[in-house]
């Protein structure tokens, strides 16, 4: 088994900063800014695009810069937002304003990407797929992440922020002339990730094109210790040794060892009628497939025991489409109008492969593949969205407005199943099992409409407001395929049926299933609105901006019809759902005592509610409880609000005259800090306060930049200090069952000395009889604690190096190197050590805790990327 030596990794990080740092004496006017002549007039182009309050994009060059490969390092240098880790799947999308996952909107070129539907019970074994779907940021042409409601923007899901990835346009490729592209090669050693990249692009006076594919394979995300990936650990024969796993299956020291590929292909097509009417194709496709090794996710699993599991997981991503867009040369109001429709499909697949190596691992050499966990979740999408921006009005002093007007209409299909494949004859058969239970799908509408207005009173003030309207209609439905080719394959509705009426379960989807009320419609009605001042209170040196926005998030189809039941553990379902609902404040100040400096400092607050909490309780069937009859009850209800306030701190100074060196030097550093509480409404003990968990620890950035005069290299450097999280900021609900004691007697002679062998009962010598305590379920106890693993989180400081060099004739070549984590700080970072707090029947370390070391970040690692432009 291979490791990286950790003296050569330390030469290489001196080698590949040397590289980097060669003399930075030049002597060259050219501006750091590239410039566009037009005549006698020059128009500087800004590195980074106007940027709203509470608002980041990322750019193509940033990037690239970057060598960003996934969300983690997309978010790598922002203090507010981080990502929330899920285990098998990877993450479940971005951390933002005290929440994650769904409660963070995310969406591909205006087509919202699948929310995560919750299976609490098996989280993080992952009993289906519950990640959020990530793009490929080879696609990219920028990303937009915004902090705080923004919904009039996103729709459902912006709560606390969103996400928006813009995909390239072929004037993005090309630099010079008509045809432009790329051939990229990269590597990283934090997962062993070799990228592969081309790219060409045309833009001519009657078209323009685009494609663009880029080929990932990699492996498991390395902790500190940074072994290499073994390959003979995906193998089923393959037995941990006691210092990989001390005790059982949870105890493993390093990362499950995984295998992916991922393809990506991006394709657009305009053709130019004429210079008022465009007509466009466009499309995506996506394909990653995992092979990994999830032994670790087996509770009560042990290092050499008789089965093992593999998971072969896959998520695909189909988007295609046509558009148009008109531009009219005479109309009075019209500026824009652009109609698109898409078709999207994503596909989740949880695919579980069970070997079984015999009694005593007897059939170690000849080990038998006996079934397959097939558990797909499709989300297919229509979308037709239309727009229409109008010329610029000039009310006088009412100021000039700019209208713009959004509707769309998307219909969704969602489907999610779980069966088992059983392996006869040398090919997987469908036996037609299912869990107890059908899982819920649904067919949706979802309406929009949104109005805005830009307005422009002079250079010093200018607002934007807007409204939004949003209408979802949820229409569940039974899949009626057979499952499997047996005669004896039963269909979604046909096991509702046998387990409800033949067998007359007791449960509230079997209630509601006699009753014909299991596929009830839900609809969900919602206006949202958003406005933003900015206002030069000393002309070109302090300028204050305010933002107010709202949010919303439609409960998800499983939070309203999932009624999962499987190990005395059931999901009941909830009809009474309403929308979470989110209000933010913000202000920003920006001071510009001197032109080579900028300072801003702002604040905000966000409050939500109507959050959907998972409430927890015990039952028994003798004594069911909101309809459930097992011993643990899940339910989807809207219990919580909550609060989290924030101070931003950032500086921008110029510091090129100071440094006397040609080019140009910056300075940049950005502080955060933030406060949650939320208070959830008990059944037993009235209100009580806890944290969501989710809010970013305190974070400081310190970056120095510089880029050469002629722009041909660059370096970057950054510090990032990250506050551990504090035990007074990790309370959460703690719910526990409570006991009724009885003192039964045995109270018969017959039965005394039974009593007395059997050991459970106690002899009373006042009454003459043995007697024992029965211990009767009596309601449960709700109790605020301190997340028990806060412990673990540690202030830490990371140093990175990054840059580039451009090389060659007319500079087409482009070497980009990086070192992270410089120091080989050992930590684990707070969004993966939250991801603990989910309840779930399958433990993600020992009772010993060696399990944890798998999850600390990785240690001093590299990238290394080579691109060729024309």
């Amino acid at each position: 088994m291979h490791q990286y030596n950790l003296p050569k990794k330390s030469l290489l990080a001196l080698l590949i900063t040397t590289m980097m740092c060669h003399t930075i004496q030049a002597h060259a006017d050219d501006s750091l800014e590239p410039k566009v002549h037009l005549g006698h007039e020059t128009i500087t182009i800004s590195r980074t695009p106007q940027e709203e309050v509470g608002e980041t994009i990322v750019t193509r060059r940033e990037l690239n810069e970057q060598m960003a490969q996934n969300s983690q390092d997309l978010v790598r240098y922002n203090t507010e937002v981080d990502v929330a880790e899920v285990g098998r799947y990877g993450n479940k999308g971005f951390a933002i304003r005290g929440v994650d996952g769904n409660r963070v909107a995310m969406n591909i070129d205006g087509v919202a990407l699948p929310e995560v539907e919750v299976n609490e019970i098996f989280s993080p074994y992952g009993y289906q797929y519950e990640g959020r779907f990530n793009p490929d940021l080879e696609m990219m042409g920028n990303v937009r992440i915004a902090t705080g409601s923004d919904s009039l923007l996103s729709g459902s899901g912006a709560v606390g922020g969103s996400v928006s990835y813009m995909t390239k346009e072929p004037v993005n490729m090309v630099k010079n002339g008509n045809l432009g592209g790329y051939a990229k090669v990269g590597y990283t050693t934090k997962n062993e990730e070799l990228l592969t990249a081309v790219g060409l692009a045309g833009v001519y006076d009657k078209a323009e094109f685009l494609l663009n594919y880029a080929h990932r394979e990699g492996h498991e995300l390395k902790n500190h210790d940074m072994k290499r990936h073994d390959k003979n650990k995906l193998n089923p024969i393959y037995e941990f040794s006691l210092d990989e796993m001390p005790n059982g299956t949870t105890s493993l020291v390093h990362p499950d060892a995984l295998a992916y590929e991922q393809d990506s292909v991006l394709a657009k097509f305009y053709y130019h009628i004429n210079d008022n009417h465009r007509v466009g194709l466009h499309g995506m496709y996506q394909e990653k497939t995992n092979h990994m090794n999830t032994q670790s996710k087996h509770t009560y699993g042990s290092r050499n025991g008789s089965s093992t599991r593999f998971a072969h997981d896959k998520e695909e991503l189909k988007n295609y489409g046509v558009n148009y867009q008109y531009l009219p040369e005479s109309s009075r109001w019209l500026s824009k109008l652009n109609l698109d429709y898409t078709k999207s499909e994503v596909l989740g697949l949880a695919d579980t492969w069970e070997y079984y190596l015999g009694f005593g691992r007897s059939r170690i050499d000849n080990p038998e593949l006996s079934y397959r966990e097939y558990r797909p979740i499709t989300n297919d999408t229509a979308q037709l969205t239309l727009r229409l921006d109008s010329l610029s009005f000039d009310w006088g002093r009412l100021g000039a407005h700019q209208f713009y007007l959004i509707g769309s209409h998307a219909k969704q299909d969602y489907t999610s199943t779980a069966h088992y494949l059983n392996y006869v004859d040398n090919k997987f058969d469908v036996d037609g099992s299912f869990v107890n239970f059908a899982f819920p799908d649904a067919k949706k509408d979802i309406y929009h409409l949104a109005l805005g207005d830009n307005i422009y009173f002079n250079d010093r003030f200018k607002v934007a407001v807007g409204v939004r309207y949003d209408n979802l209609r949820y229409r569940p439905y039974l899949q009626g395929d057979k499952v499997g080719s047996r005669v004896t394959s039963l269909t979604e509705d046909a096991k509702a049926y046998g387990t409800c009426v033949s067998n007359n379960a007791q449960s509230v989807f079997c209630d509601a299933y006699r009753a014909g009320t299991h596929n009830k419609e839900s609809k969900f009605d919602h206006i949202t609105w958003n406005a933003m001042l900015d206002y030069q209170l000393i002309e070109d040196r302090l300028t204050a901006r305010y933002k107010v926005g709202t949010g919303f998030l439609a409960p998800t189809v499983s939070q309203i019809y999932s009624n999962f039941t499987i190990n005395a553990n059931e999901q009941v379902p909830n009809y009474n759902l309403t929308p979470e609902t989110s209000l933010t404040h913000e202000l920003e100040l920006e001071f510009k005592p001197k032109n080579e400096l900028t300072l801003t400092l702002g604040g905000y607050i966000t409050k939500y509610e109507d959050f959907i909490h998972t409430k927890y309780w015990n039952s028994n069937r003798n004594d069911r409880v909101l309809g459930c009859s097992n011993h643990t009850c899940l339910q989807s209800n809207n219990l919580d609000e909550a609060e989290i306030k924030g101070l931003k701190f950032g500086m921008k100074a110029d510091l090129s005259a100071w440094s006397k060196l040609d080019g140009n030097l910056d300075l940049t550093a950005d502080y955060h800090f933030s406060k949650d509480k939320a208070l959830v409404m008990t059944d037993f003990n009235g209100v009580k306060e806890v944290n969501t968990l989710a809010a970013v620890p305190g974070m400081f950035m310190l970056g120095l930049n510089y880029y050469s005069p002629n722009n041909d290299w660059e370096i970057h450097g950054k510090v990032r200090y990250t506050q551990a999280k504090k035990s007074s900021d990790a309370k959460y609900l703690d719910t526990r069952l409570k006991y009724k004691e009885d003192k039964v007697y045995c109270n018969s002679t017959f039965y005394a000395g039974f009593c007395s062998y059997g050991g459970f009962y106690d002899y009373d010598s006042t009454v003459g009889d043995y007697y024992k305590i029965d211990r009767v379920a009596d309601g449960y106890t709700e109790e605020v604690k301190t997340y028990d693993v806060v412990n673990r989180s540690k202030s830490t400081l990371l140093f990175d190096v990054y840059g580039s060099k451009k090389f060659g004739k007319n500079n087409n070549w482009i070497l980009n190197a990086g070192i992270y984590n410089i120091t080989n700080e050992k930590y684990i970072p707070w969004e993966t050590l939250r991801q603990f707090a989910t309840t779930s029947v399958n433990s993600l370390v020992d009772s010993e805790g060696h399990g944890f070391n798998r999850y600390t970040a990785p240690g001093r690692n590299y990238a290394l990327s080579l691109t060729y432009e024309f």
